[in-house]
């Protein structure tokens, strides 16, 4: 007996042993040291222009036989009216379920289900998006039937209704989460309750949409040269053209006219707005318009995001505000580029102890005044560097992850060179170019900040930090559930 206790005990140390020693293996990108000086070369994918002006992308991959497509067009909720909003989430979603001129979303279910394939489809705010997925030997099946969703959809009413009812509910769980009611008033504030970039879809907006306008909204965006196709899979580039002549050749060319999206001003002046929750700690978000996609400050910001917040537990963000005192559980931050030639947003944003509430708020803009006036660390740099690089390099261990961030590169107007020259552009930052793009990209005082919860539980009142409005979150929740006029 006593052998066989001294033979488990054995058994497990070696277990634990060999556990660590995997563990000890599996680092994080940021800890995998210097990144070497590589030459990091991707294999674009083959293109091609189908008869009738589709753009297709094509990657060959005989490593397991499965296909995979992906078809984007340019129309998102971006170009939705403004009284119809939620109208591109609603026709991204029934033009999978509502079935096709052919067969009912039901019929298209059975037909994927029996060869184990998959097409699903949804709308973003700059594009709308489909995906399909099978085994080598039924791409003529997905095809087929992907060929036929995006060019004939039916969208059934009882789908639409279905939709619809799913949509509401969603809205009415928003309001019970916190950080969400941050966002979408931080939104509304920073860009305009009167832009698309702000507005919301709400009960009212989506009783307003009738099949008519899903059936509009896909006629406008849907058409040849508004697509890009891409495909990865166990055949070749040949076979791919053919298949998607056959499917997409007879599709009549049209124009598409994208609906100009206004330019967007910068609103943020300082001002603090506050909702009432009864929440443990204080939900904010701040900050203001940020940069334009492509910005000359590209990377310069990149290195500068990290080094901020969005470098996890090295960047200072994190590093100081939980590490160090213990004031939140998470914090990031950073600034963005915009979509549509319009600016994107620098935000911070974090749930933040409740009675050291104000002074949290003074640590991140005393975090963010340092970045502008001292240069970071050498470590920072070199840390951040190394973490960029070899998390841009794991961003393409399958060639459909290549697919997709190459068709990425053709929606959004970047050159076709973006990712040979994505390393050297990191490598080349210095550290005073993060204190330049700081102090250009970055204004504390100029920040909104967008608090929900108790104010009575802060450490301070909020009408002695800066200027305050509050917003009576209740009446915002009561005001939608008012029927549609």
């Amino acid at each position: 007996m006593k052998a066989k206790t001294l033979f488990r005990i054995a058994t497990a140390c070696a277990v634990l042993a060999c556990l660590s020693l995997t563990a000890a293996g599996q680092k994080h990108p940021r800890d995998l040291g210097p990144a070497p000086d590589l030459e990091f070369k991707l294999v674009p994918p083959v293109e091609f222009t189908l008869s009738n002006g589709i753009h297709c992308l094509f990657i060959e991959d005989r490593e397991l036989p499965l296909v995979s497509l992906r078809g984007v067009f340019k129309g998102g909720s971006l170009y939705e009216p403004a009284e119809k909003s939620g109208l591109a989430s609603l026709m991204g979603t029934v033009l999978r379920t509502g079935g096709t001129k052919n067969l009912t979303g039901d019929q298209i279910n059975d037909e994927l289900e029996f060869i184990a394939a998959s097409i699903e489809s949804m709308a973003g705010s700059e594009t709308i998006s489909v995906v399909g997925n099978a085994l080598r030997k039924d791409f003529d099946k997905l095809v087929e039937l992907y060929a036929d969703i995006v060019r004939n959809p039916e969208f059934r009413q009882d789908k639409i209704d279905l939709a619809r009812n799913q949509a509401l509910e969603s809205m009415r769980r928003r309001w019970d989460q916190p950080m969400l009611v941050a966002r979408l008033l931080f939104s509304e504030k920073l860009y305009g309750s009167d832009t698309p970039f702000g507005r919301r879809a709400t009960p009212a907006s989506l009783a307003s949409i009738a099949r008519q306008d899903l059936l509009d909204f896909h006629a406008g965006f849907f058409a040849p040269g508004n697509m890009i196709l891409g495909i990865v899979g166990d055949l070749s580039a040949d076979e791919a053209r053919e298949a998607f002549e056959k499917a997409f050749g007879t599709w009549p060319a049209k124009p598409v006219a994208l609906p100009d999206i206004p330019r967007l001003e910068e609103r943020a002046d300082g001002t603090i707005y506050h909702g009432f929750r009864d929440t443990p700690q204080g939900n904010v978000i701040m900050g203001h318009l940020g940069v334009e996609r492509g910005h000359p400050d590209e990377f310069k910001i990149l290195v500068m995001n990290d080094i901020l917040g969005g470098g996890g537990f090295t960047a200072r963000l994190m590093r100081e505000l939980r590490s160090n005192r213990g004031l939140t559980y998470g914090i990031y931050g950073g600034v963005f580029a915009g979509i549509a030639e319009n600016r994107g947003v620098f935000q911070i944003a974090s749930q933040l102890k409740a009675d050291k509430f104000v002074e949290a708020l003074d640590i991140v803009k005393g975090i963010i005044r340092d970045m502008q006036n001292n240069v970071v660390t050498d470590e920072e740099m070199a840390v951040s560097k190394n973490s960029l690089i070899n998390s841009f390099v794991f961003r393409f261990q399958e060639k459909s992850q290549v697919l997709a961030q190459f068709m990425g590169l053709k929606v959004q107007g970047y050159p076709d060179d973006y990712f040979d020259t994505y390393i050297d552009n990191i490598r080349k930052i210095n550290k005073e170019d993060i204190r330049a793009a700081a102090q250009k990209h970055m204004d504390p005082d100029r920040m909104i900040i967008v608090v929900v919860g108790d104010e009575k539980r802060f450490d301070k009142p909020l009408g002695e930090y800066g200027k305050l409005e509050s917003i009576d979150i209740k009446a915002l929740q009561e005001a939608e559930k008012a029927p549609a006029k």
